[in-house]
């Protein structure tokens, strides 16, 4: 990207971020309505999904079409919100029938602002947590499920506040590509609290700090009690093999999606596979068995990882032998 335009894309969120300070309302990121949420949720479907998604070439993706379709068999009503400005009605088509709202917006605030939007568009529309059990947020920064996702689901119990992983690069908390809560008399308030608090940053510093860090910091400072599907504790001592891989627990290696994908899939049927690592140049020898992992361990159809790639132009060694 030239200096000019990361000087005009700079200048635009600025200038987005000013707009939404002194009018509050985010309902003016909005761009356009595919599917307009009904007046009530689907009769049954007990927990909320906001879904956020993002593609440079404005493409529901197959892989993404998926993951929704997993999603709403786990009874969820999806909210869908893309920061791509404009998707094509063909490749809107596919993920009509499983969720009950498709937007697109200005980006701004990346995921958190997705999802932030899909809040608002709630609140506008009359819905309140009180209508749901589970409350999720989820993106498309990830491939799967791997697995069954009723297997992680299964294991949200004993807490209220749940992610399919620890991380404890800067502080522990569970990574935000999938975070779930059980709606009860503490989490609702502070759910409700959050989203209204929301502030929109600028910076992918200050946002990744406040708000993927400091959701984990935030809920324990709440009393809520938390819990990831898979510990950063059990991923060093599964069979001394990740310590070796691992950084210290500050690094960015200590990122067990990224350093111990293969391990992750073996050793605790993760389901999922966070799409940096085949995107990502700088994991390409690491990925050379993914192929192999991914049809040998897994029941996901590998070929919507390689239509991905193909798709976006970016050859990996995690294609075809």
């Amino acid at each position: 990207m030239t200096l000019s335009k990361v000087l005009l894309t700079e200048s635009e969120r600025i200038s987005a971020f000013l707009q939404y300070r002194f009018s509050r309302d985010a309902l003016g990121f909005l761009c356009e309505s595919y599917l307009e949420l009904p007046p009530q949720p689907p009769f049954g479907r007990r927990t909320l999904v906001l879904f956020a998604h993002f593609d440079l070439q404005g493409i529901v993706d197959p892989y993404v079409t998926y993951y929704l379709r997993a999603l709403h068999r786990l009874g969820a009503t999806i909210v869908f919100v893309s920061a791509s400005a404009i998707l094509s009605a063909e490749t809107v088509a596919p993920i009509r029938p499983f969720c009950a709202g498709i937007y697109t917006r200005r980006t701004l605030s990346f995921d958190f602002g997705s999802w932030h939007l899909a809040w608002c568009i709630l609140r506008q529309r009359g819905w309140s947590l009180d209508q749901f059990d589970r409350f999720v947020i989820a993106n498309d920064s990830v491939f799967g499920p791997l697995f069954p996702l009723e297997e992680m689901w299964g294991t949200f119990h004993g807490a209220d506040m749940y992610g399919a992983i620890e991380n404890t690069q800067m502080l522990s908390h569970l990574q935000s590509f999938f975070l779930a809560w059980d709606l009860n008399s503490r989490t609702r308030p502070f759910l409700n609290d959050l989203w209204d608090e929301f502030r929109y940053p600028v910076h992918k510093g200050t946002l990744i700090w406040r708000y993927e860090v400091g959701l984990s910091r935030r809920a324990r400072k709440a009393g809520l009690g938390v819990k990831p599907f898979v510990s950063a504790a059990a991923i060093r001592t599964a069979g001394g093999r990740s310590s070796q891989l691992l950084g210290s627990k500050r690094s960015g290696r200590s990122n067990g999606t990224l350093y111990f994908w293969d391990g992750l899939i073996e050793d605790f049927r993760f389901p999922f596979l966070k799409a940096t690592v085949v995107r990502d140049k700088r994991f390409h020898e690491s990925i050379t068995h993914l192929r192999d992992v991914i049809e040998q361990h897994t029941p996901y159809p590998y070929r919507l990882i390689q239509s991905n790639m193909e798709r976006l132009g970016r050859r990996s060694y995690a294609l075809p032998r």
